[in-house]
C-alpha cells in the first residue's frame, strides 16, 4: 500500500511538472495570423515612430506579419480601450506612451472607460525620453530662470501647449506651475501642439525630444532645458530644469507594449523575450539614440511597477487646476 501511495504521488508530481512546462511554452501555432500593434496616437508622433521601428524587428524574429494600426482620439484612450476589449490571444497588442495609461488613476479629472492594470497586461517597457522645454522665438527669456521671472511678472498672460489633458506636456506644465508658483494657462491641441508654439499662439511647450530636436535645429523654436534629472547625450548643451532653479523637477515620457488582460502567460513571456531582443540590437540602439531616448527597457514586472508608481504620482493631480486648465 505504501509503495502504491508513493507511486501515485510521484506520478502526480510528474504530471504537475509536465503541465507547468507546457504552460511555459507558447503554443506552436502562435502567431497564427498577423499581429496588430495598435498605437493610440496619430502618425508621426513619438509612439508611432517607435512602433514603426519595433514592428519589423518583431516580425522578423517571430516570422509573422506585424502591422501598425493608428487609432488616435480622446488623448489615446480610444485606442487603449479597443485593445483592452480585444481577444486575449496575443494577436492584438498596444504600444502606448504614458499619457493614456496613467489617466486610469483619474489624473487631471479624466477617468477613461478602462483600468490599465486590470484590463491590460504589461509586457515590456521599451523606451524613456525626456521632454524639452522650448519657447516661441519672440519670447525674450534665454534660461529657465529668466522664463520663470517673466511668467511670474505677468500672471495669466503666458500659455503652454500640449497634445491633450494628461499628456506628458500637460503634466510638465502643471508641475512647473506648482513648483515655481506660476499661473500659466494650458492650451491643449489634440492635433499637434507644435504649430501653436511655432506660430507664437502659445509661448512655450514641453515637447518630446524626438520631435523637438529637428524643430530646434531648424530654428523654429528655442530650447531652454530638458525635463529629465540628467542631461541628454542628444543635446548635452541643454541644462536640466532641475539644475536651472527648480531642484527635483522631473517629467519624462515612457513607452511600452501591453496586451489584453487574460492573454496566456506563455504568449506574454514569448513577446517579452522577443521585444527585449529587438530593443537590444545595435541598430535599434543607434536609432533610438538619435531620437534622444534614454535606457529604459523593463521586463513585465518592472514595467508594471513603473505604471503603478506613475498612477500614484499623478492621480492626486485631479484637482481644479488640471481639469479647468484643460
Amino acid at each position: 500500500m505504501k509503495r502504491r501511495t508513493l507511486l501515485m504521488l510521484a506520478s502526480a508530481q510528474w504530471l504537475s511538472m509536465a503541465c507547468g512546462q507546457a504552460l511555459a511554452q507558447a503554443p506552436a501555432s502562435y502567431p497564427s495570423r498577423p499581429i496588430r500593434l495598435v498605437v493610440p496616437f496619430a502618425a508621426g508622433t513619438a509612439p508611432d515612430i517607435l512602433g514603426r521601428l519595433v514592428a519589423p524587428a518583431l516580425a522578423e524574429s517571430m516570422s509573422a506579419n506585424v502591422v501598425v494600426e493608428n487609432v488616435p482620439g480622446a488623448g489615446g484612450t480610444i485606442g487603449v480601450g479597443r485593445v483592452a476589449r480585444s481577444a486575449p490571444d496575443g494577436h492584438t497588442l498596444l504600444l502606448s506612451g504614458d499619457a493614456a495609461l496613467v489617466l486610469t488613476g483619474g489624473a487631471y479629472g479624466v477617468k477613461p472607460p478602462y483600468d490599465t492594470l486590470r484590463d491590460l497586461a504589461p509586457i515590456a517597457q521599451l523606451m524613456v525620453t525626456p521632454n524639452v522645454l522650448v519657447v516661441a522665438n519672440d519670447v525674450p527669456a534665454r534660461t529657465v530662470q529668466e522664463l520663470v521671472a517673466l511668467v511670474r511678472s505677468q500672471p495669466g498672460k503666458f500659455s503652454y501647449s500640449s497634445g491633450g489633458i494628461g499628456f506628458s506636456q500637460h503634466r510638465a506644465g502643471e508641475l512647473m506651475n506648482s513648483m515655481a508658483g506660476l499661473d500659466m494657462v494650458h492650451v491643449p491641441n489634440p492635433g499637434s501642439p507644435w504649430p501653436d508654439v511655432i506660430s507664437g499662439r502659445t509661448q512655450l511647450l514641453f515637447g518630446n525630444i524626438a520631435l523637438a530636436l529637428p524643430m530646434m535645429k531648424d530654428g523654429k523654436v528655442r530650447a531652454l532645458a530638458v525635463t529629465s534629472t540628467t542631461r541628454t547625450p542628444a543635446a548635452p548643451e541643454l541644462p536640466t530644469v532641475s539644475e536651472s532653479g527648480l531642484p527635483g523637477f522631473e517629467s519624462i515620457s515612457w513607452f511600452g507594449v501591453l496586451a489584453p488582460a487574460g492573454t496566456p502567460p506563455a504568449v506574454l513571456q514569448r513577446l517579452e523575450a522577443e521585444l527585449q531582443k529587438a530593443m537590444a540590437s545595435p541598430a535599434m540602439k543607434e536609432r533610438l539614440a538619435t531620437m534622444g531616448a534614454m535606457p529604459g527597457v523593463q521586463n513585465a514586472a518592472g514595467f508594471t511597477q513603473v505604471i503603478q508608481n506613475e498612477i500614484r504620482r499623478w492621480a492626486p493631480k485631479a484637482g481644479a487646476a488640471g481639469a479647468a486648465g484643460g
